[in-house]
């Protein structure tokens, strides 16, 4: 995505902006958008048109009103500029399988899918895929009962309720069942079948999983509300590859998101 607007992409107010359809290039439409896109960002010169900067990062929560495209921006991590992308004109574009970046060897496939799926059932299942994949091995999802959660996990001295949706308004239309989350994490143990699990000492949180933004919804008495977005498990997940990560070292990582 290129631009020379102010504030873009790094500085965004509210982390969101838009494109007119006029701007898709390159074969880039409106049945192409999805959820999450890994997407780079290019900042030119007003007057040059020369880039200036470039961030690698996410697009989410898309919504179409008439002629313009809104959106949020997630940036990860200002990049060198791409040689191959310096003579673009501002605008969206679309590239093939062949410019996915080489860290994308390191991705099972279901997390495109994670990524770019508008099926709840295949998010809230790779979901807890990706959280085995960490290395949480004591994770119990529920099969799917009316007020239940999608499952929770015990790891370490951490306690989480967990809970998909790809709502963007989920607070009001799960506000009874956070309250229900957190009542069981208040119980001080947790039942799966006919398990039964300790965490009355556990630092206990309630996740609602999203390809939204990381946010700290509210906190009653000693347990915390949160959105975790899916990439920032991903991100987790990235990290373990790439260095040491012991279980203590992750049981805080997971804990602070």
């Amino acid at each position: 995505m290129v631009t020379h607007w102010s504030n873009h992409w790094d500085n965004l107010p509210h982390n969101e902006t838009h494109f007119t359809k006029g701007m898709l290039k390159q074969g880039m439409t409106i049945d192409r958008i999805r959820e999450n896109t890994p997407t780079i960002f290019i900042k030119v010169n007003k007057q040059t048109k020369t880039p200036e900067k470039a961030w690698e990062g996410n697009v989410y929560n898309f919504r179409v009103e008439e002629n313009r495209i809104f959106f949020k921006v997630k940036i990860n991590k200002e990049i060198p500029i791409p040689p191959e992308y310096s003579n673009y004109l501002e605008g969206w574009y679309i590239e093939g399988v062949e410019k996915i970046p080489i860290e994308a060897i390191n991705y099972p496939p279901f997390i495109y899918i994670l990524n770019t799926t508008n099926n709840y059932e295949e998010f809230e299942r790779y979901t807890h895929s990706l959280l085995k994949l960490l290395g949480i091995h004591q994770i119990f999802r529920y099969e799917k009962q009316r007020g239940q959660p999608d499952g929770f996990f015990k790891f370490g001295n951490l306690a989480v309720i967990y809970d998909t949706t790809l709502e963007s308004n989920f607070q009001k239309t799960k506000e009874t069942q956070i309250k229900n989350f957190t009542n069981l994490l208040k119980a001080g143990s947790l039942k799966y079948m006919d398990r039964t699990i300790d965490i009355s000492n556990c630092n206990k949180q309630v996740w609602i999983i999203t390809r939204g933004t990381l946010r700290t919804l509210e906190r009653v008495d000693d347990i915390t509300i949160k959105e975790v977005p899916i990439f920032e498990i991903i991100k987790v997940y990235l990290e373990r590859l790439q260095k040491t990560m012991d279980e203590t070292e992750l049981e805080n990582r997971l804990r602070n998101l």
